[in-house]
């Protein structure tokens, strides 16, 4: 079967959840970040309800929000090669996000990586009732990262998925193969998920060109 790569961005592609960064700084702060995240994490509040009142906190330009992104937010060095080398092995990769296309996209240039494929949720920075969530589907998640994978199977390819933290768990079940850390990897680890710990998508590049 022919590899399909998916990714998740937030923790995984980036070194640090450019929502939690934003919610902090430019919103409600780190009580509230930290309080939204104890009520996920004990089922009382749905990731997408998390997200959506996260992102209403803030009520500062999109414009404020880049300059700090781009300042503070690094991606995993080791990324860009990975993705260049399955563009020319002509493997397909596609970056799953709970996150917003905006963001995404000041980070990942579609010039430099025409055949990625971003399936992301929207953000409507408003300045007055706070910043809008368009998201992708009606679930819990606001999008079921899961989905695609199924599809993909679907259509005979092998899910290699890669991600770290609660929004990849339903994805990691759907794949074939996980590269977990953090979260995810303890989800794994729990459930009995086989998966591949790691550190750097350097390490994961590595491991695909041994096989592929």
């Amino acid at each position: 079967m022919a590899p399909h790569i998916f990714s998740d961005f937030d923790g995984t592609i980036t070194e640090t959840d450019t929502l939690v960064f934003l919610a902090t700084r430019l919103g409600g702060g780190p009580r509230m970040v930290e309080a939204i995240g104890r009520l996920i994490g004990e089922g009382k509040l749905s990731l997408r309800d998390g997200i959506a009142a996260e992102m209403r906190s803030i009520r500062k330009p999109f414009v404020e929000a880049e300059r700090l992104l781009r300042e503070e937010v690094r991606i995993d060095a080791g990324f860009s090669p990975l993705a260049r080398w399955l563009g020319e092995k002509k493997i397909p990769l596609t970056v799953l996000s709970a996150g917003f296309h905006q963001i995404i996209d000041l980070f990942i240039s579609r010039d430099e990586f025409p055949h990625l494929e971003i399936l992301a949720n929207r953000i409507h920075p408003n300045e007055e009732i706070g910043w809008q969530c368009e998201f992708r589907d009606d679930t819990d998640w606001g999008h079921d990262k899961a989905r695609p994978l199924k599809e993909a199977r679907r259509r005979g390819e092998y899910i290699i998925f890669i991600g770290d933290g609660l929004s990849d768990q339903a994805a990691a079940e759907a794949a074939d193969e996980v590269f977990a850390k953090h979260a995810l990897a303890e989800y794994c680890r729990d459930r009995r998920i086989n998966c591949h710990e790691y550190q750097t998508f350097n390490e994961i590049l590595k491991r695909l060109q041994d096989r592929f």
